[in-house]
């Protein structure tokens, strides 16, 4: 590891460091500590008041504020063009996904109400409904066939028998 005394010694001769006697070191009253250095320099601190200072207006200064200030809005509203296509797709992503869900979730109970009108539409339980309201299949008499290919040529008419009674 280097240390100061070897960066010295590449500077100095080591012949002449060779000839210099060793230091002796002489016992110190171990009570006394050494001087602190500039222990002797007062530093005096006044306080300064600035209160009543004005300072002066500077054209070009306020002229480069307003520069950047409108050039860090400007940067911002390009930062926020940029990410709002990004920002939109993941809205519409989030859109899409909720629409498929619900989607999948009306597909569901429309096969239940399909199962649930088929078990209702089942001939045989219309047949024991039927019984059980006691009702009874139309005689011949009783049925009427339109002849006219169209709704709107429907007539209210009674049947045959009934037509030929007198009122």
């Amino acid at each position: 590891m280097a240390s100061l005394a070897s960066l010295v010694n590449r500077f100095v001769a080591v012949s002449e460091l060779a000839d210099v006697r060793p230091a002796v070191w002489t016992r110190a009253d171990s009570c006394r500590l050494r001087p602190i250095a500039n222990e002797d320099v007062f530093l005096f601190v006044k306080r300064i008041d600035n209160s009543s200072v004005i300072r002066a207006a500077d054209p070009l200064a306020r002229r480069a504020r307003t520069r950047s200030v409108t050039t860090g809005f400007a940067a911002a509203m390009l930062v926020i063009a940029g990410l709002m296509p990004a920002a939109y797709n993941t809205m519409t992503g989030f859109s899409v996904q909720t629409l498929k869900q619900e989607q999948q979730k009306l597909q569901q109970e429309r096969a239940a109400l399909d199962l649930e009108e088929a078990k209702l539409l089942n001939p045989a339980r219309l047949a024991q409904l039927a019984k059980s309201l006691k009702m009874v299949e139309p005689v011949a008499q009783q049925v009427q066939y339109l002849d006219s290919k169209t709704k709107a040529d429907a007539r209210n008419r009674l049947p045959a028998a009934v037509e030929a009674s007198p009122q």
